[in-house]
């Protein structure tokens, strides 16, 4: 299970954007008044890039963020994650995200999203003690729907704690009702812990947010994350067929290389496919064994 998600407006992909539920973790309404308009202005234009899938028109929005605000948490912060979940530069995020801690003019919201964001970048280093630290940090300055996403998905993939992840997917969706990837964190756990109502209740909520299928098909971009945690629900309560379109579609959005093969042989959630053929065949297709 994974919650890696980057994105501002009605979410986090194939356009791959930050956030499913618009001002979940946005800057507004209640520090908008602290940032500068031009710099507002700026950041929509990345965002709005993201939601095209417009990678170098994100970063160029971003990198003038940087430039002109540099004084400014928030222009970091995005920097930060725009290295993180686009570009895969774990160095440059984190020192974007440091960046944004050190910065004079700072709002809450974008001190917890540094934090977050370093809290990702240990865990995809492997420190996953530091990770819990830098999540918990986070939801101390600010409790983000991306943070208790990001602590549901550690904790059910490295801690193989499946309450704690239950929690911080529930605490994400009391947050934020409309974040499709929270409520397809809290339906894998649901599913797992033999909770088959909730879990399908909120199955069917988020792809109905998402405005997708049950395998992910939908003429409009879903997001990465959405697609990915889908096939995770399906795989958990047994559902190949459906597990494997969905991990197909997931494969066709044009970020989904923030995944590694080594990821998801060993997130749990797909534990009864791995020695399946098919499965073995869908992996090797779209990432073949070097």
């Amino acid at each position: 299970m994974f919650a890696l998600t980057s994105v501002p407006s009605i979410q986090r992909c194939v356009a791959c954007i930050f956030a499913l539920c618009v001002g979940c973790h946005s800057e507004t309404p209640t520090s908008v008044a602290e940032i500068p308009e031009r710099l507002l202005h700026i950041l929509q234009d990345g965002e709005a890039a993201e939601a095209r899938a417009d990678r170098h028109g994100a970063e160029a929005a971003y990198k003038r963020a940087t430039q002109e605000f540099g004084n400014y948490s928030s222009s970091w912060s995005y920097y930060g994650e725009f290295h993180r979940f686009w570009s895969h530069d774990l160095t440059a995020a984190a020192q974007a995200f440091n960046h944004a801690l050190k910065a004079p003019l700072a709002t809450n919201v974008s001190i917890a999203f540094a934090w977050r964001g370093l809290g990702e970048i240990a865990r995809e280093r492997g420190e996953i003690d530091q990770a819990i630290a830098c999540l918990e940090k986070s939801l101390s300055i600010k409790p983000l729907v991306d943070a208790h996403r990001s602590l549901s998905a550690l904790y059910a993939t490295e801690k193989h704690d499946f309450e704690l992840a239950a929690k911080h997917a529930r605490a994400a969706i009391a947050a934020c009702p409309d974040d499709a990837i929270a409520l397809l964190q809290y339906a894998v756990q649901m599913s797992r812990l033999h909770k088959p109502h909730e879990a399908n209740e909120a199955f069917a909520r988020a792809i109905q947010i998402a405005q997708c299928d049950e395998e992910g098909r939908s003429p409009r971009p879903v997001h990465c994350c959405v697609l990915y945690n889908g096939a995770c629900y399906h795989a958990v309560r047994g559902d190949k067929r459906r597990a494997l379109a969905m991990l197909e579609e997931f494969f066709r959005t044009p970020n989904h290389r923030h995944i590694t093969r080594e990821d998801i042989l060993r997130d749990p959630d797909f534990e009864s496919l791995l020695n399946d053929s098919q499965f073995k065949v869908v992996l090797d297709s779209y990432l073949p064994q070097e």
